[in-house]
């Protein structure tokens, strides 16, 4: 090319020209022709949880390329609530960079942090000055870097990472406001995904890791605008590992800012999280107006069990369990108090329904296989969201099978029963000597000498009869936990302690759960004696049918005491049904135990010591039904015998067959309650006198049942204890010990004591 000199200097006069002419246009297409350089008053918040007083923050103009331009201004975190404010710069463009680097208050710990974090944001300040720094801001700054690169202008890089960074997280629906609004402290649904997202990123890591984490996201997420999928799995198993601790973490930033005098409101952060990882967030659970159906919501199985499907109408995925635990997890730190009971049972039996379930194409599927129980079961199957919400249950019943045979006792089984039988034992013995006080009373005047409230013949029986309900209790609450199938046994124990306490206290404390001992209380105020009863004839009515007819034994071992027959079921019943004046309910309940034919009258004399060693040395009579032992002997006071036998016959034929006349008299049969009286008295070889059937019944049982328990009751019920004891009439009921009156302010005295 050829140029003169005079050429050259007019190429020299235009060129600053159009290098002005040149910068024009780049400022008109990065800023706009209408940009001048402005003042701007920047402020915000620096937020991970909130930046503590101190922190340092810098801000730095920049043109549309993200060149630096200017000068840098400075500033400081002015309170523990992040807040910062830079006053009023001049800036040659809108575009900034901030930047914070200090401690933040860790929200999943619920604690101020060891290290510090950096933290930065690019922002565009003619859209807005109030400028938030946080984790969502940090990650999309590389991206925002890199789109400029390619050529972009501000505002659509910034649109496009907001669009690429909330769609990596599910939540696109938040894309739309620019991350650097918002707010931890704000309360809406933007506040809580900030809230997710930090968490989520957080979780356990260290300051160092979470800064080392963080270049990783930013790196990736810059390049690509999304995450690897390595980096994603990670992020779905931080996902699972955060569930349990949402409850927390909320409480953690509320009682943080509650601490610096603010009360803020935090939406619950699981709507927030991708769960089910399909890329979009909340869509786990119902939305308002939604609901589930199921064409079956109660199941009748018969006890061979069947196969049932049963189908499904929901708008989101249906799950058999909670596929993440949303509840704090803590450590159980309960004790186990079954541990004495780990081997109830001989052999164990599966006696819960036993079912396999799965859903597939909208359809639940149960398999439920026969069940092994004598009695029916009930069972619940609960249909939930992937959080563990329920969405709907079917209730299952299935048919027992009564011919089954339960396992007897195992080791620590045997050695409950046996505390059981010992301490039962005791307090028949100590209920038989208060018995013979009153025997005796006319030739000894015992019941004015021994049986006031704070003898220790008063004292001792209350307490060991109680003693003996606490066993019984605890026995079945650690025996419902496991296999439940000893319920009704249970039930006719505590009918029996009860039916004997109520007889001679009356109203008296009723505890049918152990939790009463377990609380510690003594506050129960004493049970009106009807209803007692009554409670106990509901418990005995389902026993009678699930207990086995069969010759009840007791004296041979713990399983022989434990497993009762029916007639003991029925004797008890009895009993009850005599004392309240239900005669015709008593005598069909008696005339079953005696058509059953598993007991004799022999020559037992139940007023005999002879009879009450032969029980202790044999182990039975023809005519013993239940009985318990206990190593005590007789002693004498005079020419009377009195003390604790060895053996206390709880209920034998003799009584049996007497109650039985008593029943037939009561109920107009007089010839057949002699013809019974009169069998009784021939095989016992011994002679009564009275003016009626009645008072004949009450010379055999003065005779025959002292140390049976059984007289007392008998003759409270006939109106002849007053005369035949020798006592006033207020006798008939044993005073309340002093001592429970003093630590149950409920409890009221029993009158004349």
């Amino acid at each position: 090319m050829n140029c003169t000199m005079k050429d050259f200097k007019q190429y020299l006069y235009l060129l600053p020209i159009s290098i002005l002419l040149f910068s024009s246009c780049e400022k008109e297409g990065k800023f706009g022709k209408d940009f001048e350089p402005q003042t701007y008053n920047v402020s915000g918040k620096v937020e991970k949880g909130p930046f503590i007083s101190g922190t340092t923050i810098t801000i730095q103009p920049m043109d549309g390329d993200l060149q630096v331009i200017g000068s840098l201004y400075s500033s400081t975190i002015q309170d523990d609530l992040g807040n910062f404010s830079f006053g009023s710069k001049l800036f040659e463009a809108p575009y900034a960079e901030l930047t914070a680097n200090g401690y933040f208050f860790n929200e999943v710990k619920g604690e101020l942090s060891s290290g510090t974090l950096n933290l930065r944001a690019l922002v565009d300040l003619s859209d807005e000055t109030t400028v938030n720094v946080n984790v969502l801001t940090h990650l999309k700054y590389q991206r925002i870097q890199n789109l400029i690169a390619a050529g972009m202008e501000f505002g659509e890089a910034n649109r496009q990472s907001q669009e690429e960074l909330f769609t990596a997280f599910g939540l696109p629906q938040y894309a739309e406001k620019d991350a650097s609004s918002f707010s931890i402290m704000e309360g809406t649904d933007e506040s809580a995904a900030l809230i997710a997202i930090s968490s989520l990123l957080l979780v356990d890591r260290s300051e160092a890791a979470l800064t080392e984490y963080l270049a990783k996201l930013c790196r990736e997420f810059g390049e690509n605008g999304d995450f690897t999928e390595s980096t994603k799995s990670q992020i779905a198993e931080d996902t699972k590992a955060l569930s349990g601790r949402l409850p927390s973490i909320r409480k953690n930033i509320i009682r943080r800012y509650e601490e610096l005098g603010l009360t803020v409101e935090v939406k619950e952060l699981a709507p927030f999280f991708d769960w089910d990882n399909d890329g979009i967030a909340g869509n786990e659970t119902l939305e308002a107006g939604e609901e589930v159906k199921l064409d079956i919501t109660e199941l009748k199985v018969p006890n061979m069990g069947g196969t049932y499907n049963i189908h499904i109408s929901s708008p989101i995925p249906v799950y058999l369990e909670p596929q993440v635990e949303l509840q704090d997890s803590l450590p159980n730190s309960s004790v186990n108090e079954d541990v004495l009971f780990t081997n109830i049972y001989e052999y164990r039996i599966n006696t819960d329904i036993s079912l396999e379930k799965s859903i597939a194409d909208r359809t639940l599927t149960l398999k439920i296989a026969p069940l092994n129980s004598k009695v029916s079961k009930s069972d619940s199957i609960q249909l939930y969201d992937f959080l563990g919400n329920v969405l709907g249950k079917i209730d299952i019943s299935q048919e027992g099978n009564p011919n089954l045979t339960i396992p007897k006792l195992g080791r620590d089984g045997k050695n409950i029963v046996a505390t059981i039988a010992s301490n039962f034992a005791e307090a028949m013995s100590n209920l038989n000597l208060v018995e013979q006080y009153y025997h005796y009373n006319k030739e000894a005047n015992l019941v004015n000498q021994y049986l006031y409230p704070s003898c220790s013949a008063i004292e001792n029986t209350w307490s060991v009869f109680y003693r003996v309900i606490r066993n019984i209790l605890t026995f079945e609450e650690a025996e419902y936990k496991q296999l439940g199938l000893y319920q009704d046994y249970f039930n006719v124990f505590h009918a029996l302690f009860y039916y004997y306490l109520t007889v001679m206290w009356g109203d008296v404390p009723y505890i049918d759960k152990y939790d009463y001992y377990r609380s510690g209380s003594h506050n129960i105020p004493g049970t009106p004696q009807n209803k007692i009863f009554e409670t106990a004839k509901v418990n005995l009515d389902a026993a009678i049918t699930n207990l086995d007819k069969k010759r009840n034994e007791s004296l041979n071992d713990e399983n022989d005491f434990f497993f009762l027959s029916n007639d003991v079921v029925r004797i008890l019943w009895a009993n009850i049904c005599m004392y309240q004046g239900d005669y015709n309910q008593a005598e069909r309940l008696l005339k079953e135990v005696i058509d059953n034919g598993f007991y004799v009258l022999d020559s037992s004399n139940y007023n005999e010591i002879k009879t009450i060693s032969d029980l202790w040395d044999n182990g039975s009579s023809q005519e013993t039904i239940f009985a318990t032992k206990i190593d005590k002997g007789m002693g004498t006071r005079s020419a009377i015998t009195i003390g604790n036998p060895g053996v206390v016959s709880i209920m034998n034929y003799t009584d049996v067959i007497l109650s039985y006349a008593e029943c037939l008299y009561k109920n107009g049969n007089i010839s057949e309650a002699k013809a019974q009286l009169d069998q009784v008295l021939s095989i016992k070889g011994i002679q009564v006198s009275g003016n009626n059937v009645l008072e004949e019944i009450k010379d055999a049982r003065l005779q025959l049942t002292l140390y049976c328990n059984t007289n007392f009751a008998f003759l409270k019920r006939n109106n002849f204890a007053a005369e035949v004891y020798g006592v006033e009439n207020y006798r008939l009921l044993l005073p309340i010990p002093e001592s429970e009156i003093l630590i149950n302010p409920n409890l009221t005295q029993n009158p004349g004591y």
